[in-house]
């Protein structure tokens, strides 16, 4: 038994790790903090406007009961991050003293859309089409930052694979 609790507080501890520093530039492994002009770091699901870095009470009432929630313990010490999956999205929270904030949504599907259109499927062309210039780029993505907020287009043979809505903590955030 202790195994396995061990070996979950480790998998809880790499996806902590993995989401703080997710939007590291992968060749030289900094973050680039470049402001990307008319990115909106949100999306409206069902309604709802679902924000990095605002209060997640409100949406998290909007949004309803969630299919699963998973509590995905300490976040490198900024707080206790969860885990809530609806139908289309994932958000993750982080709560600590200064209460619950959104720290990041996934799109799981084709159905929710950026507030420029794009989706899961939507081409590299069409991304930057809609969002210019990425704040850092490769093959396999197209990020855009503004200070500790991200948006990131995972992409497989110039599709989109992945969206996600990224805060990255440091100590100075």
């Amino acid at each position: 038994m202790k195994k396995i609790v061990k070996a979950l507080a480790l998998v809880i501890a790499l996806i902590c790790v993995f989401t703080t520093f997710i939007a590291c530039d992968s060749e030289s492994g900094n973050i680039n903090k470049e402001n990307s002009k008319g990115v909106e770091y949100y999306i409206t699901y069902k309604g709802t406007k679902i924000e990095l870095d605002k209060k997640a009470d409100s949406v998290l009432s909007a949004l309803g009961t969630p299919k699963s929630t998973a509590s995905l313990g300490d976040c490198g010490g900024f707080g206790t991050q969860t885990k809530y999956v609806y139908d289309d999205i994932v958000v993750y929270t982080l709560k600590n003293d200064n209460g619950e904030t959104i720290d990041q949504i996934t799109l799981s599907n084709d159905i929710v859309e950026t507030e420029k259109g794009i989706c899961i499927g939507s081409s590299s062309e069409d991304v930057l089409a809609k969002y210019g210039d990425p704040t850092s780029r490769s093959d396999s993505r197209l990020e855009y930052a503004n200070g500790s907020l991200y948006l990131k287009f995972s992409l497989d043979n110039g599709e989109v694979k992945s969206i996600n809505f990224i805060r990255v903590l440091t100590e100075n955030n």
